[in-house]
C-alpha cells in the first residue's frame, strides 16, 4: 500500500512519469485510489509542484490533468497564505473556531482506538509509515475539532510530527479549514462517507448519523478522556565545522529544499542547516528525520549543521558570499535567495479564500488555454 520513500532521483522522476491523471481524478477520494504518493518529496523540496505539472501537462488534455493541477494549486495556495501571513497561520486565522470544549487530544485517536476502524487503521499506518491518505486527514480533523470538539492546534502538531510530508502551511490551514476558523462552515463526514471511500462496512458508531443530526451530538464518552503530548526531535549527527575563514561561498540548504539539481554546477560549501529552535514548537518524528537524512545524502557534498544562527556563522563569516532558496520558515536566514519554482503566479488581490485564488488562474493560465 505504501511506496518505499528512500529511493534515489531518478525513481521519483518515473513515478512522476507514471502518474495516470484521469485514474487520479476519478478515484483520488477512495483510500486505495491512484494517489501519487509524492507529497513528501515536495514537501522537502525534492521536486518541485512546476515540475510535476510540466509532466502532466505534456501528456494530459487540460481538461483530463485539471485535478491534479488544481490539487498543486491548493498546496500553492496555503504556501501562498503562509508567505503574506507568517505566523498567523498557527492562530485561528480568520476567526475563532466555535464550539471548543478543550485542547488537549483526545487519548483514542493518538494510541487508534477510537472504534472507527477506517480511522484507527489510518493512524496506525501514520505512526507505523508516515502517511495518511488526504481524505483520512479530513475525517480525523472532523472527528477530532468537529466531533469532539477539541481546537486544532495540539492535534495539527501531532499530525505534523508524524507525517513524512508534513507541510507547515498545508497542515495547519486544513484542520483550519475543517473546524471553521479557516472556512466559512464547518466539515463533517459520517459513517457512510468513511464506509463508502474506504471499503469497510461498519455500523452503530458515534458518527453513524445524517448530517443533520451528527452535528447535534454530544461529544462521545470514548474521545472525553484526553491528555498533553510531548513531541521530541532526534536531530541528526552535525558532521561540519561553522561557516568562517576559509570559506568563500556557502550554499545553504533547508529541510525544505534538498533538491540535488539546485545550483549543481556551483562551487563552494554545501550545508543543510537545521535550526533546533526552529523545531521546538513543531518537531519532527524520527521517520521523518531519517527521511531528510536519506535525501541529504544525495546531493554531493552536502554537510550537515545543527545549531542556532549565532554557531553557524563563525569568525570571518561576514565576509562569505551565502545562497540560499526562499521558503517561509528561513525568512531570517542570511544571504542572497533563489526563489523557488512556482506552478502559478502570486496573486495581486488578498487570498480570501482558494476559490477567488484559483478563478482567475482556472480562466488565463497556460496549463488551461
Amino acid at each position: 500500500m505504501f511506496p518505499d520513500f528512500l529511493v534515489d532521483h531518478n525513481t521519483i522522476q518515473q513515478r512522476i512519469a507514471d502518474i495516470e491523471p484521469l485514474a487520479y481524478a476519478r478515484t483520488r477520494n477512495q483510500l486505495r485510489g491512484a494517489v501519487t504518493h509524492l507529497s513528501p518529496f515536495i514537501t522537502h523540496g525534492v521536486i518541485d509542484t512546476r515540475s510535476i505539472a510540466d509532466v502532466i501537462v505534456d501528456t494530459s488534455t487540460p481538461s483530463v490533468a485539471e485535478k491534479l493541477l488544481t490539487e498543486l494549486g491548493w498546496r500553492e495556495f496555503f504556501h501562498r497564505v503562509w508567505g503574506r501571513h507568517g505566523r498567523e497561520i498557527f492562530t485561528d486565522m480568520r476567526h475563532p473556531q466555535e464550539g471548543v470544549d478543550s485542547d488537549l487530544m483526545p487519548v483514542v485517536i493518538a494510541s487508534a482506538n477510537t472504534g472507527i476502524r477506517t480511522i484507527d487503521d489510518c493512524i496506525a499506518a501514520l505512526t507505523s509509515h508516515g502517511y495518511m491518505h488526504n481524505h483520512a486527514r479530513l475525517w480525523l480533523a472532523a472527528v477530532t475539532c468537529n466531533v469532539a470538539r477539541t481546537h486544532w492546534y495540539q492535534p495539527a502538531r501531532w499530525l505534523y510530527y508524524h507525517l513524512l510530508d508534513g507541510d507547515l502551511a498545508s497542515n495547519c490551514l486544513s484542520w483550519q479549514w475543517v473546524c471553521g476558523s479557516f472556512s466559512h462552515r464547518k466539515y463533517y463526514a459520517n459513517q457512510d462517507n468513511l464506509n463508502r471511500f474506504s471499503g469497510h462496512r461498519q455500523r452503530d458508531t458515534f458518527l453513524d448519523f445524517s448530517y443533520d443530526d451528527l452535528p447535534v451530538q454530544a461529544v462521545p464518552d470514548v474521545m472525553q478522556h484526553r491528555a498533553s503530548l510531548e513531541f521530541e526531535n532526534e536531530f541528526p549527527i552535525s558532521t561540519c565545522a561553522p561557516v568562517g575563514h576559509g570559506d568563500q561561498r556557502v550554499l545553504l540548504y533547508s529541510i525544505w529544499n534538498l533538491d540535488p539539481t539546485w545550483r549543481s554546477s556551483d562551487s563552494g560549501r554545501r550545508i543543510l542547516w537545521i535550526e533546533p529552535g526552529m523545531h521546538a514548537e513543531f518537531a519532527l518524528s524520527s521517520l521523518r528525520w531519517r527521511f531528510i537524512e536519506h535525501w541529504a545524502r544525495q546531493i554531493d557534498g552536502l554537510e550537515i549543521f545543527v545549531g542556532e544562527q549565532q554557531t553557524l556563522l563563525g569568525e570571518g563569516s561576514d565576509d562569505v558570499e551565502i545562497v540560499t532558496r526562499e521558503y517561509p520558515a528561513t525568512a531570517h536566514w542570511p544571504g542572497e535567495r533563489d526563489s523557488r519554482r512556482w506552478c502559478y503566479p502570486e496573486p495581486d488581490g488578498p487570498l480570501k479564500s482558494f476559490s477567488s485564488y484559483w478563478k482567475p488562474i482556472r480562466k488565463r493560465h497556460e496549463f488551461f488555454q
